[in-house]
């Protein structure tokens, strides 16, 4: 779509830092910055020709009713001091309830240390990470280790291995990791027991009990409760187009409390809007319908995105031929992200659903047509693809990549700096449209040579210059072929792609996978 360029995308961008600016920087999904945000998406589709429908998805409020309750009953009779997040990370409290709980009440439950518990810790736990991990829980409370791998990582695998409550309790490696902190993280199924964060102090009392033999118990109470809570997102269709095969162009609207997001996703939501008004210009053949959709609280845990997908009808599914996710493509230390539709790119790698391959593929070749080479990266459970391939719909997207740090081969083939994060400014304040328009992080941000001194910072900086509109100009490109792949050809699951290979490229020449952590709320470790 010819008339989508950076100029179009940037100016929805300098709209969005706009509304950031007057709103305490930030578009997260309770602040007026996402309101107004919304408002401007519903105003610009309106201008454009569309009749844009503000869909509601809820967001449950979880909050404890009462403090919660945990006391070592055997070896010794103890009672711990409960907290709440204004105690996080602080001495002031022994434990903290995980967001998200629900009511559980336990007395006189046995204590399991699950495996991989470094003792003393060393740091780089894998506590919990696995399955494996839990041979021996069930019926139990797991005690796992703080580590290397996600809060609801271990508590999802803990609640599937038949545990009756979870204590994380932390690593203890350093002075950082002593206190109990508070996370607000969902696990992927809706936890059934509670879990709880602990102090180093208090989880390693409780394992060595067990070391010593002394089977230790507690008394474990949580009272969370969950009410109903309603916020909005957006939806827009062409007006051509097969009504029962429809393309799904996603992107979300919400920032993180800590910044504006102009990247995240500033960069998918003002693109989106640029392909809406190209396509509302009428030179588009459209034989299937276009629904743009704004999610919000993606942040939160793809709340938005998921409700929507899973409140479809199987009949509603039915209509649905492709799901396709833009969520961040203006990264300053950027790559050419593709998922891994088939999963064959890294042993391990899970397939999408059953045509996810060929959105791979469509991608693909819009890179070896322009001579660009791509990366892999598997569905990680990270981004608003999620409600749609949990339903079955063929899914798949290009991103520029967040955290995950660049290797030297990365930067021999896309430039910007080896050692510094994709997008050096990730969920923070310079996720703005300064750094969107010079490519350029400030020195503070965490992604810039996090290893490195002033120096070293200043280097990456040099190096990075210019890269987010190169990398929102090339993302750009192969994500509006792709949305008029979709919706013009009449069965896109059969036709041919277009090819434009060189010779010389070989198997493997689309680069190596790498480490991306993705959406929702920053996981943590």
């Amino acid at each position: 779509m010819k008339g989508v360029s950076v100029r179009e995308i940037t100016g929805h961008q300098v709209a969005l830092q706009r509304i950031a600016s007057l709103n305490d920087d930030t578009r997260e999904v309770f602040s007026n910055g996402y309101q107004e945000s919304l408002d401007y998406v519903v105003s610009t589709l309106r201008d454009a020709g569309y009749r844009p429908k503000v869909d509601m998805f809820n967001f449950p409020f979880w909050q404890e009713s009462q403090p919660p309750v945990l006391n070592q009953v055997a070896p010794t009779a103890k009672t711990y001091v409960p907290g709440d997040a204004e105690d996080s990370d602080q001495p002031t409290a022994d434990f903290i309830t995980m967001a998200n709980s629900p009511t559980v009440e336990l007395t006189g439950a046995p204590v399991f240390p699950v495996g991989g518990i470094v003792d003393p810790p060393t740091g780089g736990s894998d506590s919990g990470c696995e399955a494996a991990d839990y041979s021996g829980v069930s019926g139990k409370v797991a005690l796992v280790q703080r580590g290397t791998c996600a809060f609801v990582t271990k508590w999802s695998l803990a609640q599937a291995a038949g545990a009756t409550g979870v204590i994380i309790y932390n690593e203890g490696n350093t002075p950082a990791r002593q206190n109990p902190i508070f996370v607000d993280n969902q696990p992927d199924v809706p936890a059934t027991i509670a879990a709880v964060i602990t102090s180093y102090a208090l989880g390693n009392e409780l394992l060595q009990a067990y070391k010593q033999g002394q089977n230790p118990t507690v008394d474990f109470k949580v009272y969370g409760t969950f009410t109903d809570r309603f916020l909005p997102q957006v939806i827009a269709e062409t007006r051509g187009g097969d009504p029962n095969r429809v393309v799904v162009v996603g992107a979300h609207l919400d920032s993180v409390e800590a910044g504006p997001g102009i990247n995240d996703d500033g960069s998918g939501s003002a693109m989106l809007l640029a392909q809406a008004e190209e396509l509302a210009s009428g030179h588009y053949n459209l034989r299937n319908k276009v629904r743009f959709m704004w999610f919000g609280a993606e942040e939160n845990g793809l709340v938005g995105s998921t409700y929507y997908a899973h409140s479809l009808s199987q009949a509603e599914v039915d209509k649905i031929a492709v799901m396709l996710d833009y969520d961040m493509l203006a990264s300053a230390n950027y790559v050419r992200g593709v998922y891994d539709g088939d999963g064959n790119a890294v042993p391990g790698n899970p397939a999408g659903p059953e045509g996810s391959g060929k959105v791979e593929q469509v991608f693909d070749d819009w890179f070896d047509a322009q001579g660009m080479e791509s990366v892999r990266r598997a569905f990680d459970g990270r981004s608003d693809y999620v409600g749609f391939t949990d339903r079955g719909i063929p899914s798949g997207g290009v991103f520029a990549g967040a955290e995950g740090v660049k290797t030297a081969v990365e930067a021999e083939v896309y430039g910007g700096a080896a050692g510094s994060w994709y997008d050096p400014c990730y969920h923070q304040i310079c996720d703005n449209l300064i750094t969107v328009l010079t490519g350029v992080p400030p020195l503070d941000a965490d992604g810039l040579a996090p290893t490195g001194d002033d120096a070293a910072k200043r280097a990456a900086q040099r190096a990075m210059a210019g890269g987010a509109i190169k990398s929102l100009t090339e993302l750009s490109g192969a994500a509006s072929y792709a949305v008029y792949y979709f919706g013009a050809t009449k069965d896109p699951f059969s036709a041919k792609v277009h090819k434009a290979r060189k010779e010389a490229r070989k198997v493997g020449a689309r680069g190596p996978d790498f480490a991306w952590h993705g959406h929702g709320n920053r996981v943590r470790r």
